[in-house]
Parts: structure tokens; sequence; C-alpha cells
């Protein structure tokens, strides 16, 4: 479980036990570029900041709203117990998926901060070296059946070990240079018992994710032939 750090301020820090040393300092892109160690930005459906910590190169992000709440609310989320809020049960969940070997960014930490009803909160993860993302990949070139294959196995194997991630996308899957799949961004993701109801239904948002990326870009270079590779490494993972 991360630690739980109360600061002077209304500020609350998280701290993974693998971790030492980490501040609400950590959590400001400001103090990163003070410190000449913000090394790069992307932006998507919210600015992602790349960092050099004392500890390792870490990804640092902040929770935002989704859907229409978010055009007057990008970034408050009602106030509720620590052990409840997105911040923390994401960072709990990266801590087991350690523990359990797959294939996902190692937590470091996380900081939540209480304005009246409510809060915000940001986490902070170590990057994943020299890779992409499978829509930044597929929209530049193609990939062979193995590889197709491994993300079929991968995803298999969190599905095994009862690992429901509730956006599984493009986005959300990354290649390294040596070819590993891997999974990121588990916000509001669980553990649950196996069934072959919820992994069916994971399997269709990553399809809708592909279909849709095909509208947008005839370039993108994944087909039903494709599809069906990484099914088979699903099925025979």
């Amino acid at each position: 479980m991360p630690s739980i750090h109360p600061t002077a301020s209304s500020d609350i820090v998280f701290i993974s036990p693998t971790f030492k040393g980490v501040s609400r300092e950590w959590f400001s892109p400001e103090h990163w570029e003070q410190e000449d160690k913000l090394t790069r930005t992307a932006t998507g459906r919210g600015t992602v900041w790349f960092v050099e910590t004392p500890s390792a190169t870490a990804v640092l992000r902040q929770y935002r709203r989704g859907g229409l709440i978010a055009k007057v609310n990008k970034f408050k989320f009602l106030s509720q117990p620590l052990q409840s809020t997105r911040v923390y049960l994401e960072l709990t969940l990266l801590e087991k998926l350690q523990q359990l070997g797959l294939p996902a960014p190692k937590p470091i930490g996380g900081m939540l901060r209480r304005e009246g009803l409510f809060y915000e909160a940001w986490l902070m993860t170590e990057m994943i070296p020299n890779s992409a993302d499978l829509n930044e990949i597929l929209s530049t070139s193609q990939l062979d059946e193995a590889t197709w294959v491994s993300i079929g196995q991968t995803i298999r194997e969190f599905h095994q070990k009862g690992i429901y991630h509730s956006d599984l996308n493009c986005h959300n899957i990354m290649l390294d240079d040596q070819n590993k799949v891997w999974l990121i961004d588990f916000d509001k993701c669980s553990q649950r018992i196996p069934n072959p109801s919820w992994q069916k239904k994971n399997l269709d948002r990553l399809l809708r994710s592909f279909k849709k990326e095909q509208l947008k870009n005839p370039a993108f270079s994944a087909n039903d032939t494709t599809w069906q590779w990484l099914l088979n490494g699903y099925e025979n993972g």
C-alpha cells in the first residue's frame, strides 16, 4: 500500500514503498522546470510531463474529468475518504501489478490537494524507456504477426490475473524498443474475479478504438487480419 504523508498545507502525499525522498514539490511541473529537469511535455486528453527525478525518469499527470462536465470543471473531484480517491486506488493497483509481475509502469507516488468539498490529484510513475503507444506506431508503420500475437498474449496475461482495464484502447498499449508490450493508465481499473463477460467487453472496447482510428486516418495499419492475429495470441496465450 502507498504510505500517506500529510503536509503543512492542504496537500497529502502518497509514496510507494520502494521510493524515498518524494515530496509535494515532485508533483509540480514548475518545480522541475526551475530545476531544469523537465525534459518534455505531451498533450492528448491532458498534459503529461516527463521529468528527471533523483530516482528515475518519471511521468507526471494530473487527474482530469471526462464527459460534458469537463467543459466547466476539468480537475476537481468531490471529496471522499483518502483510500477511496482515484490517486490512492490507482497507486495501490499499480503496486499490485508489480507484485504480479505484469508489464505496467512502476508507481512512484501521488498527491491530493483538498479545496473545500473538492480535491485535485496528481500521479507519478516511472517512464517506460524507448517506448511508444500503438496509436502512434500504427499511424506511421506496420507491425508483424508475431508482435500482434504478443499484444494478445499480454492482454490475456492481465485478464488471467483478474486485471480489468476500464479504458483498454490503442493509446494505453505501449511497445518498447525490444517489442515488449506494456499496458498503462490504470485509473478506475481494478482486480476482480476473471470472467469471460468483462474480458470480452475489454476486447470489444479495444477493437472499437482501432476502428475509430481507422476512420480518422486511412493510413492507420490495423485491420481484420491484424485483429485476428491479436485474438490468436489472446486465445492461445
